[in-house]
């Protein structure tokens, strides 16, 4: 690490360059204050896993279980440079009050040389600073992330209406999902640009009798036995698998056979249909990439 006395406020000085609550790494702040990151751990790997194997009795080996990801933990460490003795303290303060509210979580972004992502992140251990040289002093914070993906920064949307008329459905109505015909419109492609499942928020407005969301690749499908009138609003948290219509929780309205499907990378196609479709109701997702 080398540093030039004088630099700028703003100046990169390598990258990544985290940010979280305030406090900029890899840069120099607006005291003058040269915030280098020297090590990084838990944010460029992936995070760790829980395995739930049970050993077989009296055999080798344990039978088989899914195994889910454990939260992100991203520790930095580094060290401050500041002009004076007097700064230094002030740094110390500032790098001190980082996420001390720890009633939330706060939005972690990385900026690399690819792209930029984000994290929703907590203090999860104490800041440790360390004195060096009357100008100087080591740092470290660690952070824990609930949700273990990397998220992109910028929130995709996308929405459509119901499809016009097609063939039509049979009454009575044999069984979900329904065969809405051959629609013209009622469609839309989503994009996650990153290398995981990325968990939608889908949003239903305006009139319509028992909705259905459906991924037309899989044929897996979110339906809902509700009847929805002008004004009202129907929102879908599939990450928190949260059924709200207008505010209040409607989540046994969700139809036998639904699945919480989400969006893996690259594109997918996704129908919107009702037991009615000459309604003007209204499907919108929004979204963002994510990455292990």
């Amino acid at each position: 690490m080398t540093t030039t006395p004088g630099r700028e406020p703003g100046t990169t000085l390598q990258e990544p360059v985290f940010a979280v609550d305030g406090w900029t790494g890899n840069t120099v702040d607006d005291l003058g204050v040269e915030w280098w990151v020297t090590k990084e751990e838990g944010w460029a790997g992936s995070p760790p896993l829980r395995l739930s194997l049970a050993d077989r009795p009296e055999r080798d080996g344990a039978f088989d279980s899914p195994s889910y990801r454990g939260p992100r933990v991203v520790t930095l460490e580094g060290t401050a440079v500041a002009p004076d003795r007097s700064t230094k303290e002030y740094a110390k303060d500032r790098l001190a009050a980082v996420l001390a509210d720890g009633s939330s979580t706060a939005e972690l972004t990385v900026r690399e040389p690819h792209a930029t992502r984000r994290a929703l992140v907590r203090l999860s251990a104490e800041t440790k600073i360390t004195d060096v040289t009357p100008y100087t002093f080591a740092w470290s914070v660690q952070l824990t992330a609930p949700d273990p993906m990397r998220y992109g920064v910028d929130l995709r949307t996308a929405f459509c209406g119901l499809p016009q008329p097609g063939l039509g459905i049979s009454f009575p109505i044999p069984q979900w999902p329904l065969d809405f015909g051959t629609p013209n419109g009622g469609s839309m492609v989503l994009a996650n640009a990153g290398t995981a499942t990325t968990w939608p928020v889908w949003t239903v407005t305006g009139q319509c009798d028992q909705p259905v969301i459906r991924d037309a690749g899989s044929g897996r499908w979110l339906g809902f036995g509700l009847r929805l009138y002008g004004g009202d609003v129907l929102v879908v948290d599939v990450a928190a698998r949260t059924v709200r219509l207008n505010g209040a929780s409607r989540r046994a309205a969700l139809l036998p056979g639904s699945t919480w499907f989400g969006l893996a990378p690259g594109s997918t196609g996704v129908d919107f249909g009702a037991l009615r479709t000459d309604t003007p109701a209204v499907l919108s997702a929004s979204w963002r990439d994510a990455w292990i």
